[in-house]
């Protein structure tokens, strides 16, 4: 994957080898949710850095992978996580969740 700026490259490659999951797509999709984490904290909700993370989470060729992110067992139940998935499946028009996972919550 390329980004046109280097210090979201790096980071993006750094976490690219952290990950530890074992499809290739997982372990990007992995590695774009850190590295959207990271800028989050440090340049917030409106860096262009954080956008593109998102935007190539979205992106058709990762759009299977994103999904199933979410519908494995232990995908994260924390209030961060859930928030960030809810904002996904939001822009991405679709739930990103196990259907079944919260009955409750209307499509």
């Amino acid at each position: 994957m390329n980004f046109g700026d280097a210090q979201l490259q790096k980071c993006y490659d750094g976490q690219l080898i952290a990950a530890g999951e074992t499809s290739d797509e997982l372990r990007q999709v992995c590695a774009l949710i850190a590295t959207h984490d990271l800028f989050m904290a440090f340049k917030g909700a409106h860096s262009a850095r954080v956008h593109e993370t998102i935007e190539h989470l979205l992106s058709a060729q990762l759009r299977p992978a994103l999904r199933r992110w979410y519908q494995r067992t232990g995908a994260g139940t924390d209030s961060a996580t859930l928030e960030f998935r809810d904002q996904l499946s939001r822009l991405a028009g679709e739930r990103l969740e196990n259907a079944n996972e919260n009955p409750d919550k209307p499509s």
